[in-house]
């Protein structure tokens, strides 16, 4: 019978991980007055049939530890491993000196998905890993939804570079159109007329989701896809855009991270209907990264917002990134700062048009600087 004799902590994940890498028969959770409370949300992700003991302890009353460790040792029969990843430095030292004494393994999690053995400090690559449910999950969140990047359509990406390069080309005509639609349709696409004709023989015309775009006869912007209305007035193309440069950016890595857009939650009561909560979601190495999109003006409600999503859905091991279409006001730029918002944003408007094609590099470096 296989033992995992457990410090509880505050990062579920770590814990959760170490019980899916070594699939015990039986775990041995040690918690203090802190933790108590935190590790219902694993309980659901156990494998059916898993034998589990739970310990109270004092933070940092290393006899007790040890008292507790030698009692499991005591009244149990099979292999013991110690997963020391959380708990206290004197829960850990306490701990181990046990599985030292009862020639027990002890091993660390590190954020870089490897396993330390603690007696030779051997590292090794974990065989498993946790996908966006399992870690969502263990912080207590239902998933409603979502959409994996493998299956962008290269239409959809297309056409958002083409609304891109119309308001890059057309600034006006895009403003008046988008002044339009907030102030006489108060953003509603189902208060979007079939046609409209603007000042200086501007005139955009809409059916069955498809967008026509002309100034004095001329096509500025034609778009056939059924989702093109959603696209351009909802702002989707940005997103649309920013989420295929992370999946280019997932693609080339050994072991592509998990990528999911429209990523929807449902809060309370199951009946409550599910709200969108994350543009672009994205698993590193078990830390989860929050992208939000911006494609105009952005506020500090909104930066607000992205930093109440991380904390609700990810957590203090998640990551928070604007990115946004516009370059940030200084004041802007600072808040974030506050908040430990990264921001992916072009530092002037002229910069905006070549911008994105950085994506992928400042990814490399931002997922660098997470796992140090």
């Amino acid at each position: 019978m296989k033992h995992q004799i457990i410090l509880l902590g505050k990062d579920l994940t770590s814990v959760y991980h170490g019980v899916k890498e070594f699939d015990p028969d039986c775990i041995h959770l040690l918690f203090t007055e802190q933790t108590r409370d935190i590790a219902e949300p694993l309980f659901a992700l156990l494998p059916e049939g898993i034998e589990r003991h739970d310990y109270f302890t004092k933070p940092y009353d290393g006899n007790e530890v040890m008292e507790i460790c030698r009692t499991i040792h005591q009244h149990f029969e099979g292999d013991f491993f110690y997963h020391l990843s959380e708990g206290t430095k004197p829960m850990a030292m306490a701990a181990y000196r046990v599985a030292k004494e009862y020639g027990a393994k002890a091993f660390y999690l590190t954020q870089l998905g490897e396993l330390v053995w603690l007696d030779t400090f051997e590292k090794v690559p974990m065989q498993t890993r946790l996908d966006n449910d399992e870690i969502l999950r263990l912080s207590g969140n239902t998933l409603s939804g979502y959409n994996d990047v493998k299956g962008l359509r290269q239409e959809d990406v297309w056409a958002s570079g083409q609304i891109k390069h119309f308001i890059e080309t057309y600034p006006h005509a895009h403003a008046r159109i988008q002044k339009f639609f907030g102030v006489a349709c108060r953003r509603q696409i189902s208060h979007l007329p079939a046609s409209k004709l603007l000042t200086n023989e501007l005139r955009f015309k809409q059916r069955d989701g498809a967008l026509l775009i002309t100034q004095n006869r001329k096509i500025l912007l034609r778009l056939r896809q059924p989702n093109a209305v959603n696209l351009y007035f909802k702002g989707s193309w940005w997103e649309t855009l920013i989420a295929n440069q992370v999946r280019l950016w997932s693609e080339r890595k050994n072991n592509p991270p998990e990528v999911w857009q429209n990523v929807l939650f449902r809060a309370g009561n199951i009946r409550e209907q599910a709200k969108n909560e994350v543009d672009v979601l994205v698993n590193n190495s078990q830390k989860l990264i929050f992208i939000e999109c911006k494609s105009g003006q952005v506020t500090q409600h909104d930066i607000y917002k992205i930093d109440g999503v991380r904390e609700t859905y990810g957590g203090d091991i998640s990551r928070a990134v604007l990115a946004s279409y516009y370059p940030l006001d200084a004041c802007l730029k600072e808040k974030c700062k506050d908040l430990q918002i990264n921001v992916f944003a072009p530092g002037y408007v002229d910069e905006r048009i070549h911008f994105l094609e950085f994506m992928p590099d400042w990814l490399d470096k931002l997922t660098e600087e997470l796992q140090l």
